[in-house]
């Protein structure tokens, strides 16, 4: 049988009688309890109280280039746009590639992009920024057409 003596485990959980040594050892010992403790409250309350708004709109855009050197614009091409990801927040989710060929398609691109919004102010913002205005200007002169279709997220 145990006999557990409560006074005297009182004194030590709460220090008293405790020598110098054991109060740093025991606070080494609870310092990264108490921190985790506290970080796990505070990512819990953030989790809890932040939902970011949903994405509404995908924006689907196409693009045929002209005839020449397409690899290599087809190449600088992706990576610049995919550098409008980096540089302008509205868009929530980038993908992109460059296109297959089906048996039925009469008219083919050679790249899509895929972005998505939250909503159609941000497409406007996206429209309106100096990195896409710059972009279109630098690229427009490889491309013989452009097709843009927005579709909303259900």
């Amino acid at each position: 049988m145990i006999i557990v003596n409560f006074a005297t485990k009182n004194k030590i959980l709460f220090g008293k009688d405790m020598n110098h040594s054991q109060k740093i050892s025991l606070l080494k010992y609870l310092t990264p309890a108490v921190a985790l403790a506290v970080f796990l409250s505070l990512i819990l309350a953030y989790g809890s109280a932040y939902t970011p708004p949903k994405a509404q709109i995908q924006r689907i855009v196409c693009y045929k280039f002209k005839e020449g050197k397409k690899q290599i614009l087809v190449k600088k091409h992706l990576e610049a746009f995919q550098n409008l990801k980096r540089e302008i927040p509205e868009i929530v989710a980038y993908s992109a590639g460059e296109t297959n060929l089906s048996k039925e398609a009469s008219e083919t691109y050679d790249v899509m992009h895929y972005l998505t919004f939250r909503n159609k102010a941000e497409i406007e913002k996206f429209n309106q920024s100096t990195q896409y205005q710059t972009f279109e200007k630098e690229n427009s002169s490889n491309w013989e057409k452009v097709l843009v279709i927005d579709a909303d997220i259900k």
